[in-house]
């Protein structure tokens, strides 16, 4: 009675079940179950659908290879298929006489062929016509994606293949003409971008790993394939191609570990410590959490802290080098030079070594204590200045030099000393010279002639004064 005024659910036809998929329960591949209870799988669907688009691949002519899409024309009761890239390329069924093939050709030029009388384009048995060996495989799909995806499993084989041959250019061509296919997802795009980054990072180090060793083996000339690609002056720019594919790649997916990996090793090739620090940063929060993926993202932080090292390193490094760059080479000395100066240095500290110097020396220096005036200390040192001379004027004369009465010719003599002790080569000049410093309390510039030191006013500042307006102080304006 309460479901009188409801209408009940149709039952359903008992010779009828819908599809429902049995993989989740049966533990086996996807099987589902349609009319009647009769049961197929996905693989037996797709091989009764015909073909949308053909994958052609390792034919010798790069042109050819690729992924030929239906045009919805037919000839010789087949469809006409062209190639989604090279647009005059064709993928049709020709006839020959009474015979038919299938034909792959460019502006009716036939490349290559196989005779058949089927209407579906054969997997092998191709020859070449017009075109480089070897001949192609061909692979026809029931879906635009399926070809891609099969396209680009071609492609990542080949570029492999190449990548172990050492010949890393013509692998990172191979990854960029996987990315060229029709239909690709983020991530796969993406997981592209990082092999082409491995790649051009593995260059990188073949040309550094190369080039030392031709350093060792006196530079002999290296006939591998990777040797003739490191003469190659583009191969210096390879580091930052792969820090470019990496960047690429995690713009389609920021969760592409690869990616950022290998754009930090990148990037610690050539020095670039930020942006290196700033990719493996990346990687480690690309990392999934959990104790399965642990090992990964402690793999992440120790690159991450290796590169803050290696930049302090070459930080302490180039200082190392711009303070011994700033280091001038000792100048070369004339040895007749060094040996005059040699001899008169020593002659002239034996002559301070002399009791009748020593002795008033001694007693002027007894004098200067603190709070002894200015003018009294100069009076002391031209004292001191003169006991100096009278014991020196007879070795000076002997060498050309008058100074018994011309200051110019003391300042001469002694600032030719003082040229040799600094050259850097003269270290026992350079001792006899300190040593007379000390006999005479005397600096080496004030023992020809005294030297008045400038005294600068240090109290002097601009501020504010009392009465509100700005200028220096009203103070005493020395010292």
């Amino acid at each position: 009675r309460r479901c009188a005024g409801r209408r009940r659910p149709p039952r359903p036809d008992p010779g009828f079940r819908a599809a429902v998929p049995l993989a989740a329960r049966e533990g086996c591949r996807p099987v589902w179950r349609g009319e009647a209870g009769h049961m197929f799988e996905f693989e037996e669907l797709e091989a009764a659908l015909p073909p949308e688009a053909y994958v052609v691949f390792g034919a010798g002519a790069q042109e050819v290879n690729g992924i030929y899409l239906d045009t919805q024309v037919q000839a010789f009761g087949a469809p006409i298929f062209r190639h989604c890239v090279m647009s005059d390329h064709l993928l049709s069924r020709e006839r020959a006489g009474e015979r038919h093939g299938w034909l792959v050709g460019a502006n009716r030029r036939i490349l290559y062929g196989v005779r058949t009388e089927e209407t579906t384009c054969p997997k092998s048995g191709w020859r070449p016509f017009k075109a480089e060996a070897p001949a192609p495989s061909v692979e026809g799909f029931s879906s635009v994606a399926d070809a891609s995806r099969r396209l680009v499993e071609v492609l990542c084989e080949e570029a492999e293949s190449l990548v172990r041959q050492g010949s890393f250019r013509m692998a990172a061509e191979a990854y960029k003409r996987a990315l060229g296919t029709p239909v690709l997802s983020p991530q796969r795009r993406a997981e592209l971008h990082a092999f082409r980054a491995r790649t051009f990072r593995q260059l990188a180090e073949s040309k550094k790993r190369v080039r030392n060793a031709e350093e060792e083996s006196g530079r002999e000339n290296a006939r591998s394939d990777v040797a003739r690609d490191i003469e190659d002056p583009l191969h210096g720019l390879a580091a930052e191609w792969a820090i470019e594919e990496a960047e690429e790649s995690l713009k389609h997916d920021e969760k592409c570990f690869l990616a950022g990996w290998e754009g930090a090793i990148a990037a610690k090739h050539i020095g670039w410590w930020n942006k290196g620090r700033l990719l493996a940063k990346k990687a480690m929060q690309s990392v999934p959490p959990g104790p399965q993926h642990r090992a990964q993202r402690e793999t992440a932080s120790t690159l991450f802290l290796l590169l803050a090292e290696e930049e302090q390193e070459e930080k302490a490094r180039k200082v190392k080098e711009m303070m011994k760059a700033r280091e001038t080479a000792p100048a070369p000395i004339d040895p007749k030079e060094h040996e005059w100066a040699l001899g008169v240095a020593t002659q002239l500290n034996d002559a301070l070594k002399a009791e009748d110097f020593k002795r008033p020396h001694h007693q002027l220096w007894k004098l200067v204590g603190p709070g002894l005036l200015k003018k009294d200390a100069d009076a002391i040192f031209a004292e001191i200045r003169q006991l100096v001379w009278e014991k020196w004027n007879s070795i000076a004369w002997q060498h050309g030099y008058r100074t018994s009465w011309d200051v110019k010719a003391r300042q001469k003599m002694c600032a030719r000393l003082v040229n040799v002790a600094n050259t850097g080569r003269a270290d026992d000049v350079k001792t006899l010279v300190k040593e007379i410093e000390d006999r005479t309390c005397l600096e080496w510039p004030e023992i020809p002639e005294a030297l008045d030191k400038v005294n600068y006013d240090e109290t002097w500042a601009w501020t504010r004064r009392p009465d509100g307006s700005w200028g220096a102080w009203n103070g005493p304006t020395t010292a």
